[in-house]
């Protein structure tokens, strides 16, 4: 009997121990709050590294407060170790060593009451832009939130690190597809910057055009890596129509070249012979190019007679437009601008200047 009072006792404290000299425990969290959402791995644990995945599509990081998250932590008790000696004081400090990512909390410190007690504070994630290198499609910049107790040794056991990584991943297909309208005069084949209207001095109405016809062009030039298929919409004034018109002739001709067309470029002239017509179709729904390939089409026009010349904008607007092939050129079905540079559609304006007859 005494023996068993004795080994009962000797329990008894064995468990007192036990509860008395424990290390408490502080689960931490994170939830994001503004900007992107990421991928979180590990999360929800009381002691090793938070990792936060932030995944960005686009050429270029960009500069400045990035995203924000919350920390929020949660006390316990322990089960073995030693137990704290409260208030124990909890330090978040950024460690990025120069790196881009940069983590501000709101609070750079916390004080933990006792083995009950919960908090949180807002983790504000900047992208310092001058540590960066050149971007590349699939960078990751990394920052840490070191987290650590005072006094030392203070046996409270807590997350190490909080790790940020944020990942470039450039766009499937960047603005590859370059997309051109302007004007030209197809017997020369020169480019267009103004346009002579000839009116009749009695009732102030149009009689001509010099030239005489105008070709409204578009041209689609393919910087992409791979072949790239669109349909392509010629946009007229709505003062002006193909010439010909209405009969079975063709007003509309295209041309494939390999090498990337500038039209920007002042000895750029369009091609005046050859080319496949396509009748008065301002509509080519099914193109397939190259990449390193350019395709020019080109309508010929004219302005419409009759119309009052006081009724006439100060300069006549020309477009062109890419679509998702086989769409019939809908508006609806433009391709994004993340594809085409520098926007679709395009326009162009063609001013004149009148001379009565």
């Amino acid at each position: 009997m005494k023996k068993f009072f004795a080994i009962a006792v000797l329990s008894i404290l064995a468990l007192a121990s036990a509860s008395a000299f424990a290390n408490d425990q502080l689960t931490s969290s994170v939830a994001p709050l503004i900007g992107p959402t990421p991928v979180i791995v590990n999360n929800g644990v009381p002691s090793g590294t938070i990792q936060l995945w932030y995944h960005v599509v686009g050429t270029q990081f960009t500069c400045g407060q990035f995203a924000q998250f919350t920390l929020n932590l949660q006390d316990a008790a322990g089960t073995s170790g030693q137990s704290p000696t409260y208030p124990v004081t909890l330090n978040l400090a950024d460690s990025g060593n120069g790196t881009p990512v940069q983590l501000a909390p709101a609070s750079g410190s916390l004080s933990v009451a006792d083995n009950i007690w919960s908090g949180s504070t807002t983790v504000t994630v900047n992208i310092d832009c001058s540590k960066l290198s050149t971007p590349t499609d699939g960078q990751d910049i990394v920052g840490n939130l070191n987290v650590s107790t005072s006094p030392s040794g203070s046996h409270l056991n807590t997350i190490s690190t909080i790790q940020v990584h944020i990942v470039l991943a450039f766009p499937a297909e960047s603005a590859c597809l370059k997309l051109y309208s302007f004007q030209n005069d197809p017997g020369t084949g020169d480019l267009l910057t103004t346009l002579t209207l000839v009116e009749n001095s009695h009732n102030l109405t149009v009689i001509s055009s010099n030239p005489g016809i105008v070709s409204v062009d578009g041209l689609v030039v393919n910087t992409c890596p791979d072949s790239e298929s669109f349909g392509i919409g010629i946009g007229l004034d709505s003062d002006w129509s193909t010439n010909p018109s209405n009969n079975p002739g063709n007003a509309v001709f295209t041309f494939t070249e390999t090498g990337e067309l500038d039209p920007t470029v002042t000895s750029f002239t369009v091609p005046t012979v050859g080319g496949t017509g396509h009748g008065q179709a301002l509509c080519l729904d099914n193109v397939s190019l190259l990449s390193g390939s350019s395709y020019l089409v080109t309508v010929h026009s004219q302005i419409n007679n009759g119309i009052l010349s006081t009724s006439l904008p100060t300069a006549f607007t020309f477009s062109a437009s890419l679509s998702t092939a086989g769409t019939s050129c809908s508006a609806g079905s433009y391709l994004p601008n993340t594809l085409v540079s520098p926007g679709n559609p395009v326009t162009s304006s063609l001013p004149y200047i009148a001379t009565a007859h």
